[in-house]
């Protein structure tokens, strides 16, 4: 340590010189050189030194463990040695232990048997009377049993149905919507409804539509109101079917309808029409395609669509886009309707932005499956937004087990049904032609614009 400190003092010195401006002639300089070779030498020279002696210490340790390893190699083989030569003794001690275990047990054995040779022979047990069997069982007494039972059953079945009742908050019935909602109800959609524009005009469910169609129509404050979306509290409540078997109507009324699938997350439409959905409504909003290139004719020549197209990273900033707006204000004047579909409200921002956008909004709650304060909820962030509620649509409606909604099913349906086919059969027989049974609510039909 002392030869290092010195040789960097030197180095020190060596440096402050040089950065005076001292040469490599200089006397000084020259001095100090030679000191600093000396050190340098003498420090690798003492280091030399240490290493010789690490080298003999590490030598010496190891002949020391090679003693050590042969001494226990030597041990080892001893012990082998002793193990095998007592081996024999500890077998024969195992084998003594073993057979005087089974002597004990054979004079245990012995012992007991003598016992019982010596114990009196007769029997603790004296027959009184011999049992007989009785015809009748004594339990259980099914004459008492089995009414208890049946009352028991009915009791905690009836009990037990009204305490699940009492604790299913889902919307059930037409007066639990408005009485919780606040909000009419427009329309009520029975169970199992396919795609109307597969079953036809004359298709069972169409008349559930109908009557949406014409309270949507009724509702609606001015005839310049043409943007309508669905929206719904949660996922799987029916909506996109819902605003596509809407516009079908519509569509089947004569009227000039677009749909537009702005369901960016889990879009659908397009597999309702068997499209392609390779370009879309993001492509035009992106501003890659024009808006005549992304909308598609359906197989009814008064439909048009406009699918999703590619799904976009986030979507909130394409619907909340100044060129969403523009596309609204462009499809109102080229089409009577134009129907926007959206995701569930309650999570995702793309709903509110399109309930904010359009000029009506319609509110899907799914019969008995979600709580009505999830419905509540939806309403408020509707209203929240600004958005135009015209009411409410009831889907899945079990209409034969539901004595609620027994005017629809058993009076409703038959009766325009079989009226509206009773009125179509007299007009073909008759040739003539006879006034309609129920009058349209848009009877005085807009003109079809151009589409471009």
């Amino acid at each position: 340590a002392e030869l290092i400190s010195r040789e960097n003092q030197a180095e020190v010195a060596l440096a402050n010189l040089r950065g005076s401006g001292y040469g490599e002639d200089h006397l000084e300089v020259k001095a100090i050189t030679d000191t600093l070779r000396v050190l340098r030498r003498q420090v690798e020279d003492r280091l030399d030194g240490l290493l010789i002696g690490i080298k003999t210490a590490l030598e010496t340790d190891r002949a020391i463990a090679d003693s050590y390893g042969k001494q226990v190699e030597t041990l080892t083989q001893e012990d082998k040695a002793k193990y095998a030569r007592t081996r024999p003794y500890y077998d024969a001690k195992e084998e003594l232990r073993r057979i005087k275990d089974q002597r004990d047990k054979l004079a245990l054995n012995v012992t007991s048997q003598e016992l019982e040779m010596h114990l009196p022979q007769k029997g603790a047990v004296e027959f009184i009377e011999p049992a007989v069997a009785n015809s009748v069982p004594v339990k259980p007494d099914k004459k008492t049993v089995i009414p208890l039972g049946v009352v028991a059953g009915l009791i905690i079945g009836i009990g037990l149905a009204f305490f699940i009742e009492y604790l299913d908050t889902s919307v059930k019935t037409i007066d639990d919507v408005e009485r919780a909602l606040q909000a009419p109800v427009l329309g009520v959609i029975p169970q199992n409804v396919g795609l109307l524009i597969d079953e036809g005009p004359e298709s069972p469910h169409g008349e559930a539509y109908r009557v949406l169609r014409t309270n949507v129509l009724f509702s609606r404050k001015d005839p310049k109101l043409n943007t309508v979306t669905v929206v719904s509290g949660g996922a799987g409540e029916g909506k996109s079917t819902t605003i596509f078997n809407l516009a079908t109507v519509f569509a089947q009324n004569g009227q000039r309808v677009l749909v537009v699938d702005s369901d960016l997350r889990r879009p659908s439409l397009h597999k309702f029409l068997k499209l392609s959905n390779s370009i879309g409504l993001t492509d035009f909003l992106l501003r890659r395609n024009t808006l005549e290139e992304v909308i598609q004719r359906t197989q009814m020549p008064t439909m048009d669509f406009l699918p999703s197209g590619r799904l976009p990273s986030s979507s909130l900033g394409i619907l909340s886009s100044v060129q969403m707006k523009e596309l609204i204000r462009d499809v109102k004047r080229r089409y009577d309707f134009v129907f926007f579909d959206s995701p569930p409200i309650m999570g995702v921002s793309d709903a509110s932005i399109l309930a904010s956008e359009v000029d009506m909004v319609l509110q899907v709650i799914q019969y008995r499956r979600y709580p009505q304060p999830m419905t509540i909820r939806a309403k408020q962030m509707i209203e929240k937004v600004g958005g135009n509620l015209l009411g409410i649509v009831l889907n899945n409606i079990n209409m034969s087990q539901d004595e609620n909604y027994y005017y629809y099913s058993g009076y409703y349906y038959d009766y325009y049904t079989k009226g509206e086919y009773a009125s179509d059969d007299k007009k073909i027989k008759g040739g003539k032609a006879e006034p309609a049974l129920i009058a349209d609510a848009d009877a005085g039909k807009v003109e079809i614009k151009s589409k471009f």
